[in-house]
């Protein structure tokens, strides 16, 4: 139907233009109604219809600079990525429904007058017809607001009303700084299994934009997609475009790890056959699952895929040791995937969460390397609970220098039960509750860490004293990680 869609629209008669696009973007609503309300209600995504109107901040008002859709009937999404230095580069993406919608962009720097133009590459997001544009501004200031608009750029405005459009059909984004400062320390949120209802994500989300964070890590389980139901990616993308805005305009950029619910049949997928709109959305650092990101020399984002389209050893065991050997003047290091190492749930028969395999492997395969080069935190998801860890080393509690494991995935999900504090003993603090992770970087290596539930109230929160934890120089993966 979504093909149909495209070639009625490609021959009607361009009188009718405007008519057969208002059909159109009515059938796309009411195809994701209909395909969001017939899914089945199991783990593989439980479904909601909920729209974004209005959505929540705490106690139930509206996210004060929430901005109204715009963009034309056809703008499904706008998100931003990076594929390279973050501090001088930014990935524009938008989605819509048609090849021969705008594919250029106008921009600037706040404050200049002149707009230049870009020209941005158009993919098909198969299975369906939606299209992805995209374009990579490079060469841009540290640190600074930007503002783009999709076509052509306008005239110079001659009144306060031109000014106002002007306003109205532009978006914002801030480039990273190259260092961090007191004045200017990092904000970052993250979480990850982000959408079973419209309703939960949308709360989520808001919760988010009142944090104002330079961007977010997600680690996957982003739409519930699957590999096939294009209807949950539009609702996913539509929210975080209308709802993650920050108070100055700006759009808040995310960086994207693959999870279960990105890949038919959840694990061993195959590149990209199996995970069709998370590698058909996102452009990533070396066309892998697996990447780093670096930002100046203060901070490394470390991205592993845990099993769904690449093992968890073998190349990406040994890229992620040299990914690390190479970044030990990092000041700050992020290690972000979806199945837990320490996670709250998913036991298998007769044990405890950690005892299931993924778990295990991930224990075997990564972690001796996280040790051994020392990492800042663990950011962790899948299992659909708020989790702290204790500080963990060479699969015990070590206050001093372990590491610190936080998740476990449940940005906008029904959650699940949790380990008994006997049961846990790796866990410090767990609980059935939506969350968001807030992170702040400092300059003088010091960290602070909050976990918000989706009402606003604070869960959590943790402090960092340093950096990275010590490098275990000695540490060996001799198996005992596993056990």
């Amino acid at each position: 139907m979504l093909e149909l869609t495209r070639h009625v629209r490609a021959r009607a008669p361009v009188a009718a233009d405007r008519h057969i696009r208002a059909a159109a973007a009515l059938f796309f609503a009411a195809l994701a109604w209909l395909s969001l309300a017939a899914a089945p209600q199991g783990e593989a995504g439980r479904q909601g219809t909920t729209s974004s109107q209005g959505a929540a901040a705490p106690g139930g008002a509206p996210v004060p600079w929430q901005r109204p859709l715009h963009g034309g009937p056809d703008l499904v999404g706008l998100y931003l990525t990076w594929s390279k230095d973050p501090t001088t580069t930014m990935t524009i993406n938008w989605v819509d429904l048609y090849p021969d919608s705008p594919s250029a962009i106008h921009w600037r720097r706040v404050g200049d007058s002149e707009w230049a133009a870009a020209n941005a590459a158009r993919t098909v997001v198969a299975p369906s017809a939606l299209q992805r544009r995209h374009v990579e501004l490079t060469a841009l200031q540290p640190d600074t607001m930007y503002e783009f608009g999709i076509g052509p750029a306008p005239e110079p405005p001659t009144d306060e009303k031109a000014m106002k459009a002007i306003e109205s059909s532009t978006w914002r984004f801030r480039t990273m700084p190259t260092t961090l400062t007191p004045e200017r320390p990092l904000r970052i949120v993250n979480g990850g299994d982000m959408m079973h209802t419209r309703a939960m994500v949308d709360a989520m989300n808001a919760q988010a934009a009142q944090i104002q964070p330079d961007f977010a890590i997600l680690g996957g389980d982003l739409a519930y997609d699957d590999g096939v139901r294009g209807a949950r990616v539009i609702d996913w993308l539509e929210s975080w475009m209308r709802i993650c805005v920050a108070e100055d305009r700006r759009l808040i950029p995310m960086v994207v790890g693959i999870g279960n619910h990105e890949v038919r049949g959840g694990y061993g997928g195959r590149i990209p056959a199996d995970a069709p709109y998370f590698y058909g959305l996102f452009t990533l650092p070396g066309g892998r699952p697996y990447y780093a990101l670096d930002f100046g020399r203060y901070l490394s984002i470390v991205m592993l895929d845990s099993g769904h389209t690449t093992e968890f050893g073998g190349a990406q065991a040994q890229w992620l040791e040299s990914a690390l050997a190479s970044r030990a003047a990092s000041q700050f290091l992020i290690a972000c995937y979806h199945y837990p190492a320490y996670g709250t749930t998913k036991a298998p028969e007769g044990g405890l969460p950690i005892d299931n395999p993924r778990s295990i492997a991930i224990r075997e395969a990564w972690v001796p390397h996280f040790e051994r080069y020392g990492i800042t935190v663990a950011l962790e998801h899948d299992h659909h609970n708020f989790k702290r860890t204790h500080r963990l080393r060479r699969h015990a509690r070590d206050d001093d220098n372990g590491i610190l494991y936080l998740g476990d995935g449940a940005w906008g999900v029904e959650t699940r039960t949790v380990p008994t504090p006997e049961q846990g003993w790796w866990l410090a603090k767990a609980s059935p509750t939506r969350h968001l992770w807030e992170i702040e970087l400092r300059s003088d290596g010091t960290a602070m860490m909050r976990a918000v539930a989706d009402d606003g109230s604070t869960l959590d929160t943790v402090s960092l004293a340093s950096p990275r934890t010590r490098p275990d120089a000695q540490h060996q993966a001799d198996g005992h990680q596993g056990q």
